[in-house]
């Protein structure tokens, strides 16, 4: 641990204000998770340490082995100038005995994580604790950081406050999140918006969407003379995602053209069924390849290789993945869901869809493939409006949000 921290230290610009050394709280980071999270956290990881800022990275990964020790459960990593420390927290066995109403299959895994913080803080001494999610980590930072009369910084990001509010054992949390934190930061206008109607925060909140690098390639159309025409999407596949909405949208599209839909990433085990029963349902075996997920270094070409990409959610934050497609110069089709009407403009760089309706996605990528130069167009322009939300700008943003802690 300490040649890690002589180390850390190479990394930092000179520090004088109130807050030296912050604790960013997340269920994801890299390289153990690969989604749009896992990277929002590493880039503001990287930008809060080049302010000069000791950064450490509280990574917690609930297991079900219930042996979980205290003096176990950490491991410790020095990632691009990053501490991050990956906690592992159990879970309590409550089978094999009848249950009592003090049992609660997640009590220990929550007081294990809120340990596990006060342990790491009682050998660090933060100033400042952030998490990305509300629930669990949000509420478990922000209590903490109440507690210790440290200032907290709540991101919320998608799911924690378009699903995790509709559950009567989660929102209790998301609501005590929101109100411990001193400042609330959220990845778009709706996030926002639900959360302010979940409790009073807009006072002290504001929006920062992610940023994206523009790739050297550019995505030129493909000869469409005996080939298909390819839809692609990718991502975590989970309920959020909307996937049926597009197998459905593809069943419609075929009857007119010959089109394949490629798929990568992962499908969440509770949505494996669905998507199997979906797939049986429109019948679109025959055209459908799903593969891994492509890691970040190669996801350009394989979007690339497509001829539209489809991000069909019925709930989503700042998406990642529509804007590495759209900085590709890729024809895009998105639901209107999130920030998307933020980062694309209808009928100039892509097509913003409502959500839910496979009609509404079939009939944009009808559109695409009935313009003469197969989207090159929506393309074009979807790759400069992507040089709108720059590292740069998010950056600055973010660092306007730590010195107001310094003021």
């Amino acid at each position: 641990m300490t040649v890690s921290l002589i180390l850390l230290n190479s990394y930092m610009l000179p520090r004088t204000g109130n807050i030296t050394k912050t604790c960013i709280v997340t269920p994801e980071y890299p390289p153990d998770q690969w989604g749009g999270l896992a990277r929002t956290v590493e880039n503001v990881s990287r930008h809060i340490r080049n302010m000069g800022i000791e950064v450490h990275v509280a990574h917690f990964t609930v297991t079900d082995e219930p042996m979980i020790l205290l003096d176990e459960n950490r491991k410790d990593e020095l990632i691009d100038g990053v501490m991050v420390h990956r906690l592992i927290i159990g879970t309590e066995d409550l089978s094999g005995r009848p249950s009592t109403m003090w049992d609660s299959p997640y009590t220990r895994t929550f007081k294990m994580m809120y340990q596990s913080l006060e342990i790491l803080h009682g050998v660090e001494s933060f100033d400042l604790f952030h998490s990305f999610f509300l629930f669990p980590v949000g509420y478990i930072a922000g209590l903490f950081a109440r507690k210790e009369g440290r200032p907290s910084i709540v991101t919320i990001v998608g799911n924690d406050i378009k699903k995790y509010i509709f559950s009567l054992e989660k929102v209790a949390m998301c609501k005590s999140g929101l109100e411990n934190a001193d400042k609330v930061v959220a990845l778009s206008q709706d996030l926002l918006d639900t959360a302010d109607a979940l409790s009073p925060i807009k006072g002290k909140a504001q929006i920062i969407y992610n940023s994206v690098s523009i790739p050297t390639a550019s995505w030129m159309p493909h000869s469409v003379k005996d080939n298909a025409f390819h839809v692609g999407s990718a991502g975590i596949f989970k309920y959020a995602k909307g996937l049926p909405y597009l197998f459905k949208a593809m069943t419609e599209l075929r009857k007119r053209h010959n089109v394949t839909l490629k798929l990568t990433g992962t499908i969440r085990d509770s949505e494996q069924k669905t998507c199997e029963d979906m797939i049986k349902r429109t019948g679109i075996q025959d055209i459908l390849t799903f593969r891994p997920a492509v890691s970040h270094e190669k996801m350009t070409d394989w979007l690339l290789s497509l001829d539209a990409f489809v991000l069909p959610s019925v709930s989503e934050g700042c998406p990642n993945i529509l804007m590495e497609a759209m900085a590709c110069g890729l024809p895009c089709v998105a639901t209107r869901v999130g920030a998307v009407e933020n980062l694309m403009e209808d009928g100039i760089s892509g097509f913003v869809v409502p959500w839910g309706s496979a009609n509404a996605i079939a009939g944009a990528l009808e559109r695409i493939t009935a313009l003469p130069d197969r989207g090159l167009a929506l393309g074009t322009s979807a790759r400069e409006r992507m040089t709108n939300f720059s590292l740069e700008r998010e950056r600055r943003e973010w660092e306007q949000v730590y010195r107001q802690f310094d003021e």
